[in-house]
């Protein structure tokens, strides 16, 4: 994962927990995939703010719960008194391979440099019977923004990983799964309003260098609404991919 990654999500720890609307959704799903019961290792991948944390706890029972995410102010914000938070990078884990019973992530996957071998390289980390649960935003979110960014030049998107390159993976995974993918749209009453959210999040990274200017953001901001806008609000779309699965 990108140091530059990192970087968004530390400045963003102060407001994550109020605009995550969709990541909050995104963990609850993910947590419902899991399996109810006790898991003597747990690592969730991701773990800071703690959305998927507090669901996942409500519904299992762990031996050791590792909470793992590259952001230290984002991990502050866990419920320390019951998991071991430990900054580190999902694409390089410090641990042996089939170590864990239970491997989970939400809302995080997409950001691995090494793409969909990055998630499949995750799970060999997860011992014969293990259990996992993810979910990861994936192409076609941001559909209309990617769109408006081409035509008026302000801004870009980070190119996310296609479905059929993450279920090529995980299907040499040596696991059994099942895969789903949701569809959301959220409305927002503006493009201010919606790109503060945005980056409220922390998810403002592109990979790309900044493209600002008054000139271009006010060229967005009318086409957006113009070419999107429904009764003054603007619509966002958001794709996520839930998989969930078994170690062979």
């Amino acid at each position: 994962m990108s140091r530059q990654v990192q970087k968004y999500f530390d400045r963003a720890a102060g407001t994550y927990l109020e605009e995550a609307v969709i990541q909050e959704e995104a963990a609850r799903r993910c947590a419902g995939n899991i399996p109810r019961g006790y898991y003597p290792r747990v690592l969730e991948i991701g773990a800071g703010g703690g959305l998927l944390t507090r669901h996942c706890l409500e519904r299992i029972r762990a031996g050791i719960y590792l909470a793992m995410d590259v952001s230290s102010p984002m991990l502050r914000l866990l419920p320390l008194d019951r998991v071991v938070p430990v900054q580190a990078d999902g694409e390089v884990l410090p641990l042996r391979e089939q170590s864990l019973d239970l491997l989970t992530s939400s809302s995080v996957m997409q950001w691995y440099a090494s793409g969909a071998q990055g998630i499949a390289r995750s799970l060999s980390f997860l011992s014969p019977g293990g259990f996992f649960s993810l979910s990861l935003f994936v192409a076609g979110t941001f559909r209309q923004m990617k769109h408006i960014s081409s035509m008026s030049g302000f801004g870009s998107v980070y190119p996310l990983p296609r479905v059929r390159e993450c279920m090529a993976a995980i299907s040499r995974s040596g696991t059994e799964y099942k895969s789903r993918v949701e569809s959301y749209t959220v409305y927002y009453d503006s493009v201010q309003g919606f790109l503060k959210s945005h980056k409220g999040t922390g998810a403002g990274y592109t990979g790309r260098k900044p493209v600002f200017g008054r000139q271009s953001y006010g060229n967005f901001c009318r086409m957006y609404l113009e070419t999107y806008g429904e009764g003054g609000r603007i619509p966002v779309d958001y794709r996520v991919l839930y998989i969930r699965g078994q170690k062979k």
